[in-house]
């Protein structure tokens, strides 16, 4: 088969330009540390990469949720305890006030102290998040949840709903404690109210029966408070889990994605090296070819 000089100097030429388009691809990929600097080079890398990189968007996102669920849940948590601690002393007072012979004057300080501290959980029962939201309200975060009608009658004035949020592809948590399962009906803010007002008038009888029945309603509240404390406990325990479990799957997806576009670098010098032979060694060929004619074989 014959080979025209023509078609001998385009396919020499051919094969320099391909060594020297496979050395600069090679040196960019050791320049930059990626092998894919396009689709064409590893297709069926390039779609793995994207999946990667979908999966680990998708990650840090769940991270987010579980991080913003932890702050507000542990804020909640927070007022929840300092509720149970006002309770606390609000039960000693009733329970002292449930003994027959205290006097007026003996009622008349416990009104006073009361009439502090009562406000104070419903202060509680209403506070706020830092960007002036509502935690007990439910999804009307910007709706007080707790307040007193015309008539002095607590009222609840958030909804039910509760704020799920995803952490995982099949898992979500609830980011909120709604009110009105705090103080169902809102019964313990009205007959603490009815039973402040009672003691404040310091009745020559005393309140020996109205405070055995306000410790019974006490007990109520402080039963519902700390079981939705407890709640809030194994949430954030269960986001924990969840978290170590997604920073492993992170883990492991970050590493499959650095080796499919990483350059292994101890096989991109070889293949470079042998790019710079076959371009040296194909130029200094054509060179001397190209210099020959047929006087030379004369």
């Amino acid at each position: 088969m014959r080979v025209s000089s023509n078609q001998y100097h385009l396919t020499t030429i051919r094969n320099i330009q391909q060594s020297t388009a496979e050395y600069s691809k090679l040196s960019t990929q050791l320049a930059t540390n990626q092998r894919i600097q396009r689709p064409s080079d590893d297709p069926l890398g390039s779609v793995m990469l994207l999946t990667l990189n979908s999966e680990l968007t998708k990650l840090e996102q769940y991270k987010k949720n579980m991080d913003a669920v932890h702050f507000n849940l542990g804020q909640q948590e927070t007022q929840l305890s300092s509720i149970v601690n006002t309770l606390g002393s609000i039960q000693e007072i009733v329970t002292t006030a449930a003994d027959g012979s205290m006097g007026q004057a003996e009622l008349e300080a416990f009104s006073q102290e009361l009439s502090v501290l009562f406000p104070a959980i419903v202060d509680l029962l209403n506070a706020k998040d830092g960007n002036d939201n509502y935690y007990f309200s439910g999804s009307l975060t910007d709706v007080k949840p707790f307040e007193r009608d015309g008539a002095g009658v607590f009222q609840y004035n958030g909804d039910d709903r509760v704020r799920d949020v995803a952490v995982s592809d099949n898992s979500s948590v609830p980011a909120n404690i709604v009110g009105s399962e705090l103080d169902p009906g809102v019964n313990f803010l009205n007959e603490m109210q009815t039973y402040l007002d009672l003691i404040s008038t310091a009745p020559a009888a005393g309140v020996g029966n109205e405070s055995r029945d306000m410790l019974n309603h006490i007990s109520t509240f402080l039963g519902t408070i700390s079981g939705e404390i407890t709640r809030i406990g194994g949430t954030l325990a269960s986001l924990d889990e969840m978290e170590l479990g997604n920073d492993d799957i992170a883990l492991f997806t970050e590493t499959l994605r650095d080796d499919i576009k990483e350059v292994d670098y101890p096989e991109a010098y070889v293949q470079m090296n042998q790019a710079m032979a076959a371009y040296e060694s194909s130029l200094k060929v054509y060179s001397s070819v190209s210099k020959m004619t047929l006087f030379s074989y004369v």
